[in-house]
């Protein structure tokens, strides 16, 4: 006879992951997600119980006019997450850029988006804040402060650039010369921050030499100012684009300064192919009524645009918020 089989015990639980902790000039204390408020980030990184990858959940594609409510939902546990301070100094900048850094525990090599404010804003603000934290769930961010000049602002991008590039490469002696030559630039902000990115992107298209590196640029643009307050049109940067560059457009349907009907006008003469979010309720801020659910739509918003990133948003107008009956 042959010899009787031993069933297989079944394997122990894994056990927790030890809580990780980034170096910065700022320690930062790990607290559950719940506990948040609207705090400056610094002191509101988030965790949770396991660290295993979370499935995204692919929002349902739509038109400009859905039936059904397409607020995104949150699959799992939030995501072990720490949030320090980081100063950039760099001679294209006066004073030295003051950042905010998100980074998600599941990071490995993932591209970190370069993220700024609007004017007269601060990394603070809570729309910086929940789109930060709803982004940074699945990719790292660097928020940095700047000032109220668009020229700085743009020189700002430049330097937290090379600063990425400079700290990445350790990393790239250990890749091919072939991912060397690859690389993916994300680059965004919010109202004259978004214009700063996108004329970032062109500036760092036209100055460096991409018949040696090839790269590619992805832009995340939230409540761009398209309409200025004399009524004037901000497109032709955007018209600029070429077409090797993605856009992602982020808006909120009260948004005096963005429109959707003249949005989706530039988006038909633009060369770079976009997409756009379109927040319900939400004005040029981010914010909607009841106030206790601009956090939630302002993270969903963040979320939504990491899978756009990661190519996992399939709709050419995607609605987020709920939908009035």
């Amino acid at each position: 006879m042959p010899p009787k089989r031993h069933k297989i015990p079944d394997p122990a639980s894994t056990p927790e992951p030890k809580r990780r902790i980034t170096r910065s000039s700022n320690k930062a204390d790990i607290v559950p997600a719940q506990d948040r408020t609207n705090d400056p980030p610094n002191a509101e990184p988030t965790t949770s119980n396991k660290s295993r990858a979370l499935k995204r959940k692919e929002p349902s594609p739509t038109n400009a006019t859905p039936e059904a409510d397409e607020l995104p939902a949150e699959d799992g546990s939030p995501a072990p997450q720490v949030i320090t301070t980081r100063t950039i100094i760099h001679e294209l900048v006066k004073k030295p850029i003051q950042c905010h850094q998100y980074t998600p525990s599941s990071s490995d090599s993932s591209p970190t988006l370069i993220f700024t404010h609007g004017a007269g804003g601060t990394l603070s603000a809570d729309a910086v804040v929940n789109f930060c934290t709803g982004f940074s769930k699945y990719l790292p961010v660097l928020a940095f402060q700047g000032s109220m000049n668009l020229k700085a602002r743009t020189k700002g991008f430049h330097a937290c650039i090379e600063e990425i590039h400079s700290s990445q490469k350790t990393t790239q002696k250990r890749k091919s010369k072939e991912q060397m030559k690859r690389k993916r630039m994300l680059l965004g902000g919010r109202s004259m921050g978004a214009r700063a990115a996108v004329i970032a992107a062109s500036e760092h298209l036209a100055e460096k030499d991409h018949e040696q590196e090839e790269t590619s640029i992805q832009l995340v643009l939230v409540s761009y100012p398209l309409q200025g307050p004399k009524d004037d049109l901000r497109d032709q940067i955007l018209l600029d684009l070429p077409e090797s560059i993605s856009v992602l457009f982020i808006i909120g349907d009260k948004d005096a300064m963005c429109p959707f009907d003249l949005l989706n006008e530039t988006r038909r003469k633009m060369v770079a192919k976009s997409q756009v979010v379109v927040v319900r309720d939400a004005d040029h801020g981010m914010n909607i009524k009841p106030a206790s659910a601009t956090k939630e739509v302002g993270e969903s918003a963040g979320r939504v645009a990491a899978w756009w990133v990661e190519g996992d948003l399939k709709a050419d107008v995607q609605y987020i918020g709920k939908q009035e009956e």
